[in-house]
């Protein structure tokens, strides 16, 4: 084996790692990331491309440590949340995720078209970060069975969808948020933690819990939630069953 690939496994290669990945990140929110080789991420590192290629197969794979790195601190983050209110567990959340992304707003404005392209490798909504996409539907799921008002269980399983659902949107808002230091973003959070304290007590409801069935039932496939889920023909079964003959 060479050094450079042994170097994986050492101290100067994790350096040598950490440092390709902060130049690839740099230029792609300087340049833009279709604007950006292997060849420029690992001329501005300081080594061969060939070296690069040792620890990045592409520059794909790079934005997915980026993705994982981020999904990773903020499930290590909420292991350690208070068994607060669900609304208010929700919000820390939230905003611990805001906090971890503010060092690559950039990078990630830069990534913005690309991330939202299903098709693309490194899209949010891709077959590359589906695996992603269950790990953060679990830290939600664990937000919610944590709290000191937690609802029933199948009711968690549907809101860590649609939470995970809204932790996304909260991403969007704030990456197109050109107010001061994102106040627009943190009033946009506030009112939804308030919202889900108002709409809390009521969840139980039958209307409430089988409208929130719903929408998890039809976000899930979107969002890593791995249940079995409503096909279209059982759909349109069900959508058969509320059309009234006609008189």
């Amino acid at each position: 084996m060479t050094q450079e690939l042994d170097g994986k496994r050492t101290p100067k290669g994790e350096l040598a790692r950490q440092r390709i990945l902060e130049s690839a990140l740099h230029l792609f929110g300087s340049r833009g990331y279709e604007e950006t080789t292997m060849r420029d991420i690992a001329a501005e590192a300081g080594y061969s491309p060939g070296l690069t290629y040792r620890y990045f197969a592409s520059k794909e794979e790079l934005v997915l440590v980026l993705y994982q790195h981020l999904a990773e601190e903020l499930d290590s983050y909420t292991r350690d949340l208070p068994p607060a209110s669900l609304p208010e567990r929700f919000h820390l959340a939230v905003s611990k995720l805001l906090a971890l992304m503010v060092p690559h707003r950039e990078t990630l404005g830069a990534l913005f078209g690309t991330a939202l392209n299903p098709r693309s490798q490194v899209g949010v909504f891709s077959e590359n970060t589906l695996d992603l996409r269950r790990q953060a539907r679990r830290t939600y799921l664990r937000i919610i069975q944590g709290a000191k008002d937690a609802p029933k269980e199948s009711q968690c399983e549907d809101l860590a969808t649609i939470l995970y659902g809204a932790h996304l949107a909260m991403v969007l808002f704030w990456l197109i948020d050109q107010s001061n230091k994102a106040w627009r973003t943190r009033l946009f959070l506030a009112f939804l933690r308030d919202m889900l304290k108002l709409i809390q007590p009521i969840l139980w409801l039958p209307p409430i819990s089988q409208a929130l069935a719903q929408l998890a039932n039809i976000l899930g496939p979107l969002l890593g939630d791995d249940r079995t889920i409503m096909q279209p023909s059982q759909e349109q079964d069900e959508d058969n069953r509320h059309i009234q003959p006609s008189l």
